[in-house]
């Protein structure tokens, strides 16, 4: 009996990996052929509810118009009087007049639309008189009511009607397919008949009403109808039906008011969208054509196959590139552990560079070393934590020792009778206190006016009377909580920028309430800013120009942010300044009157 052949580790690796990851590629591929198909066609049926939701309204908005042109011959005053007349006289002399009185009339509402191919008036007694452009007024008689005609007369007086597609005879006598509007002619204001009229619109408006060009690619696999409402083919965008006497569907196209779904038409699937209008009652059909979809899907199968297919060439390289760089340290690793089990436990395996090998490099010369090097890790690793706790505890104890040193000499001071010394090593342990921790509280206003006050009076030991500081505080302000150390860096930056460069100055705190909101105000009367330096500022947003003070660490960029992050962008930092006038920086903060 032959014995199986065993794959070696690289050739089983490279098929574990190669076969894994083209798994995965075939997973991923499909869900995204799955994911963008039917993106696809939602995109596409929801891209043709909205043009027929458009062209609807379009083709609303024209007859609309259409019919208050209507109006305008309906309510003219000479026109009801010419019919009124020629119901009482009929003669060929009353069509001359009746001829020259419609005929600037109808000009005016006809000459400047191309849309319109003529406008009929007619009589009750059968004469009806009709305007196209370029020509005359004709007069026809016709003893018998139209079809149309007969309908208006069933409707309430106000009505009007739209007749579907037929042919009309032009002048040059030519068939032309037109839309009509249609409406009775009442007598103002006593409502009798007095005749009818009628619009003849060319059939060409829905070229320019209802344009599917530059739709995506939608012109070229797209049909659009206008039916009414027994499907009787108003406008076909190709032509071919318009004017037919119905169109053969599978669907009740009046079922509802706007649909989207399939249908087969001539043997051929498409997907619709159906809109109806409430205005002239005909519906707007478009439909696409599943080889549009089919075209579509392929090219998303075609994107996927061929990205796949170039990843799976890629994922054979990798595979076989990793599966040749793992497997050689680990041929290595068994020859190393052949030696180790005859007996040289002195043999160490050698870091490949590999993540992996060099874990197991790791862990088996671990294994082989001595118990000595482990206790001595292990000592130096006890050490290094504890000296870490050393430090640790001398970064508490440090500013503690200089805050108790700054006691003692202000208690030398007192005894020995330097008063100043004394002042000066108070303010600045109580200013040292206060400013050592917990900086990511908020503080009474109050303790921030003592903080500013113990500031000012070591800058008054230091400068003299060069600079006055006053304040002027709400009593009610001074219990409203705030960020702590957001004051200071004002004053600081007011001495720094503009009372040391002038030499003398003052400096004016104000704070109070106004309506929600603590208004904290830094004056001075130092040197100010220009206007370009002033607007650099605000557009670097506090980030380049104002200086950070060296003392506190906390600059007048981080105080913006502070508040920002603390607050929200309703509060924050305002600077105003005029050159060799001062400046004013002011902090709108929100009332807090709680930790």
């Amino acid at each position: 009996m032959l014995k199986q052949k065993a794959f070696s580790i690289k050739t089983k690796m490279f098929f574990i990996f190669a076969g894994a990851y083209i798994l995965l590629v075939s997973i991923i591929g499909f869900a995204i052929y799955i994911s963008n198909y039917n993106e696809m066609k939602n995109q596409t049926s929801s891209l043709t509810q909205v043009l027929a939701t458009q062209f609807t309204r379009t083709i609303d908005l024209y007859f609309e118009d259409m019919e208050r042109l209507s109006l305008i011959v309906y309510t003219d005053f000479l026109i009801q009087e010419s019919l009124g007349h020629y119901e009482k006289n009929t003669s060929v002399y009353n069509d001359l007049l009746i001829k020259n009185d419609l005929y600037p009339r109808l000009f005016n509402q006809i000459y400047p639309r191309k849309d319109i191919e003529s406008i009929s008036i007619y009589t009750n007694t059968g004469a009806y008189f009709k305007y196209e452009k370029q020509g005359d007024i004709e007069v026809h008689h016709n003893s018998e009511l139209t079809y149309w005609q007969k309908r208006l007369d069933k409707l309430p007086k106000r009505d009007f009607l739209f007749l579907p597609t037929h042919e009309v005879i032009s002048r040059g006598g030519e068939k032309v397919n037109v839309v009509s509007l249609v409406r009775n002619i009442y007598m103002i204001p006593n409502r009798h008949k007095v005749g009818s009229m009628k619009i003849d619109i060319n059939i060409d408006i829905f070229k320019r009403l209802l344009d599917l060009e530059n739709v995506n690619d939608l012109e070229q696999h797209a049909r659009l109808f206008v039916l009414t409402g027994d499907k009787q083919v108003i406008y076909d965008d190709q032509e071919r039906l318009t004017g037919k006497q119905s169109l053969n569907l599978d669907f009740p196209l009046s079922s509802n008011r706007y649909t989207s779904d399939t249908l087969t038409w001539e043997d051929n699937q498409y997907l619709y969208s159906f809109q109806h209008s409430d205005y002239i009652g005909w519906d707007i059909l478009i439909l696409i054509a599943e080889d549009f979809i089919i075209y579509e899907r392929n090219q998303i199968i075609a994107f996927v196959l061929i990205s796949g297919l170039i990843a799976i060439a890629i994922i054979a390289l990798v595979s076989y590139s990793l599966s040749s760089h793992l497997s050689k340290p680990l041929v290595q690793m068994m020859r190393k552990m052949k030696k180790v089990e005859e007996g040289d436990l002195s043999e160490r395996m050698d870091f490949t560079g590999s993540q992996e090998m060099d874990l197991l490099a790791r862990v088996y010369n671990s294994m082989l070393d001595s118990i000595n090097k482990l206790i001595k890790e292990v000592y130096e690793l006890n050490i290094t934590e504890k000296n870490a706790k050393i430090s640790a505890l001398q970064s508490q104890i440090n500013p503690h020792f200089l805050y108790n040193t700054l006691n003692v000499m202000k208690s030398i001071s007192r005894l020995r009778g330097v008063d100043e010394v004394a002042d000066i090593s108070e303010s600045l342990s109580d200013l040292f206190k206060y400013s050592m921790k917990d900086l990511d509280k908020t503080v009474p206003l109050r303790d921030e006016v003592e903080h500013i006050t113990n500031y000012m009076n070591i800058q008054k030991h230091r400068f003299g009377d060069r600079y006055q500081y006053k304040s002027s505080i709400q009593e009610a302000a001074l219990n409203v909580y705030v960020p702590k150390l957001i004051i200071q860096p004002l004053i600081e930056n007011s001495i720094k920028h503009g009372l040391e460069r002038r030499g003398y100055g003052t400096i004016l705190l104000t704070a109070g309430i106004e309506k929600d909101l603590l208004i904290v105000t830094v004056e001075d009367n130092g040197v100010g800013m220009t206007e370009q330096t002033l607007q650099h500022v605000r557009n670097q947003q506090n980030a380049d120009l104002l200086i950070e003070t060296k003392d506190s660490g906390i600059g007048l960029t981080n105080i913006q942010q502070r508040i920002k992050l603390m607050y929200g962008d309703s509060y924050g930092l305002d600077i105003q300044s005029e050159c060799d006038k001062g400046t004013r920086m002011t902090l709108k903060l929100p009332i807090r009157r709680s930790f």
